[in-house]
């Protein structure tokens, strides 16, 4: 039989989202600064003032509230889930939301790591809980990394796939050292570390351990192109030996 007190729950929950999307409607822009959907929705003020209601630090509000359609911070939202097709958690996502700054494009707030010119949601709501006035200080074309310090560092395949985090912490689940993490399991088809994976394996033109392949990973810092990942001495640039990755963590303190 089902709880009772659930059923209530949702149907508040329900009738919150109703009255968020209401408010919602009719919001200015003009040289605002704020976050909008790529399918037009408007999702919150960039303001100090945590009671406007269109504000997107606002907790009751249509565009602060876990609850809300409208909200970044609902994990069942458009914009706030895993899955959404205009979320800023969906890694996959195309079509993130757009942070616009005094009427100016600022950037895209996103997990996809191979959009530009990005923020990390992660970053963009730590700086609207403790420095909005940090944000409401960026302007068009500054280096976006200058400002926020945790961008991600990672391995990328050539054919686009994700291969894990640079960081030395095993515990990390996305850490490429995690041994019962996807990309750092000797039986995970995402692991460099699988030999027998197209990632990992020495015969595959994809792998970093392959001394033939002229399509080895890159390897990102802090969001940024810095070498390949190969046994290959004969890739041209900067490259860095797989067999020495964690010691070349652990120097480079990531």
């Amino acid at each position: 039989m089902p709880n009772r007190g659930d059923k209530t729950q949702q149907i508040l929950e329900y009738l919150l989202g109703e009255l968020y999307k209401e408010q919602s409607q009719g919001e200015e822009k003009g040289g605002d600064s704020y976050l909008q959907a790529q399918d037009g929705q408007y999702l919150g003020r960039i303001t100090i003032n945590q009671e406007d209601n269109q504000s997107i630090i606002n907790k009751y509000g249509p565009f602060g509230s876990k609850y809300s359609k409208t909200s970044i911070f609902n994990k069942y939202s458009p914009y706030g889930s895993r899955y959404g097709s205009y979320s800023v958690n969906n890694p996959h996502c195309i079509q993130p939301p757009r942070l616009i700054i005094k009427g100016d494009f600022i950037s895209y707030i996103t997990k996809n790591r191979t959009i530009r010119p990005k923020i990390d949601p992660y970053d963009f709501i730590e700086k609207t809980q403790n420095d909005i006035g940090g944000l409401l200080g960026l302007s068009a074309g500054q280096n976006i990394g200058n400002k926020f310090g945790r961008q991600d560092s990672y391995i990328m395949a050539a054919d686009g796939t994700f291969l894990g985090e640079l960081t030395s912490n095993s515990l990390d689940s996305e850490s490429v050292f995690n041994e019962f993490g996807k990309y750092g399991s000797k039986f995970s088809t995402t692991s460099i570390f699988n030999d027998f994976s197209s990632y990992g394996g020495r015969f595959s033109s994809l792998s970093p351990f392959n001394s033939f392949t002229s399509t080895p990973p890159k390897i990102f810092i802090n969001g940024d192109f810095w070498g390949y990942l190969t046994v290959n001495d004969f890739i041209d640039g900067q490259k860095l030996n797989p067999n020495r990755l964690k010691d070349w963590l652990i120097e480079n303190r990531l």
